[in-house]
């Protein structure tokens, strides 16, 4: 999925980055990061998405591992459309049991 940003518009970008609970096993992991992958595929007002696992050399991640970025183009196509919509919805109902912390940022680029 490629940006649809011009040059020097703002986005509102939205960090998303989980500690899974140690019992959550491997197949559990990837079956959360595969349905968020798709959330794309059903959600026209995310612009852009792109995610990866912690690979920093420094030992502060505390325990974080998987990270994902989605960019907006407002505040409200992220509150009102992207957070009740019922497929981002359903992920975070599935995501739950697996997940012992999450952290979130979102802010506009600069």
């Amino acid at each position: 999925m490629e940006a649809v940003v011009k040059k020097n518009e703002k986005v509102l970008r939205h960090i998303v980055i989980f500690k899974f609970k140690e019992e959550a096993s491997e197949a559990e992991v990837q079956k959360i990061s595969d349905n968020f992958n798709v959330l794309p595929n059903y959600i026209s007002v995310i612009q852009d998405y792109e995610w990866g696992l912690n690979d920093s050399p420094e030992d502060l991640h505390q325990d974080f591992t998987h990270c994902y970025m989605l960019t907006f183009n407002s505040e409200e196509e992220r509150d009102s459309i992207y957070t009740p919509h019922p497929k981002h919805q359903a992920f975070v109902a599935s995501l739950q049991p697996h997940l012992e912390k999450v952290f979130v940022v979102d802010y506009w680029t600069k």
